[in-house]
Formats: structure tokens, sequence, C-alpha cells
């Protein structure tokens, strides 16, 4: 059960940029294109994640992207990225919460920072299973579209607050 919540929140890194009304997010940098750009990645990217669409998230990461999730070994490259999440996208029975709390956008270059809670139900009569991280994304613009680079997160220590 380790790995796979290990494995889950390292997938959370790249589901990071959905923009949803509730959030308050600071942005700064960029053209109003740029903003616009990282919200379609955003979308695309947690649409393709939920629905299990493994095309859908290898369209908005870059050729020599690196994941760095928590407790994990680091993927790097088209392939490692691919392999990593075709076992973990489209679970039945996580709920991500995405709390995206910074963008920063200067030229070609960008970076979010954000929290994300999974909930991962276990059954009836089971209480879910629950754990808080951060997150940090960096993103290059090639050609006129925005690509995860680089993305690594963390857990919370167990007793930190939500």
């Amino acid at each position: 059960m380790k790995k796979v919540v290990f494995a889950l929140a390292a997938s959370v890194a790249a589901l990071v940029l959905a923009l949803q009304p509730a959030y308050s997010v600071e942005i700064s940098g960029g053209t109003e294109e740029d903003r616009m750009g990282m919200k379609m990645v955003a979308k695309q990217w947690i649409a393709a994640y939920e629905s299990g669409d493994l095309e859908g998230i290898m369209a908005v990461m870059h050729d020599d992207a690196m994941l760095m999730p928590h407790n994990q070994a680091t993927q790097r490259g088209t392939d490692a990225v691919r392999a990593y999440f075709a076992t973990r996208i489209g679970r039945p029975g996580v709920k991500l919460v995405d709390d995206l709390q910074e963008i920063r956008i200067n030229g070609d270059w960008a970076y979010v920072v954000g929290k994300f809670r999974f909930e991962i139900d276990l059954g009836p009569d089971k209480p879910p299973v629950i754990h808080n991280g951060r997150y940090l994304i960096l993103y290059e613009k090639v050609d006129g579209n925005w690509q995860v680079l680089r993305d690594m997160d963390n857990l919370d220590p167990v007793d930190a607050p939500d």
C-alpha cells in the first residue's frame, strides 16, 4: 500500500496546474497568451490523468522530462515517463484535491508551486487513506507550447496540519 500511495503522490506533480474557480493563485510575468497557455496545459493534463489517457499526458511532457517523485527513483526521458504514468493514471477510488498557489512566467520558462491531497477509498466500512504534499514543476515553452520539463513532489510529515 505504501508504494501505491507514494506512486500516486508522485503522479500528482503534473496535475498541479488545474485552475479551479476556488483558487486564489498568484500569477506573475508572461503575456496573457502565456497565462492562457499554462491554464490550457493544466486542463489537458487533469482530463488525461482522470480518464486514463496516457497519450494526453505525454502530449504536455517535454522530451527530456524528469519526474522526481517522493521516495522513488527519478524517471527521465519519454520512455521512462510513459512507463511511470502508464501504471498510475485513471485509478478508481482515488480523489485528488489540488491547491495551486503560484505561477511565475519568465520568457520561455515558468514554474508552479502548490499543495495536493490524495484521498484513497479503501472500500466499505474503511476510512479513506489521506496524504498531503507539496510540488514544484518547471515548464519550458517549446514551439509555442508549455511542456513539463521537471516535476518534483514530496509528502508532508504525517502529523503536519492540513
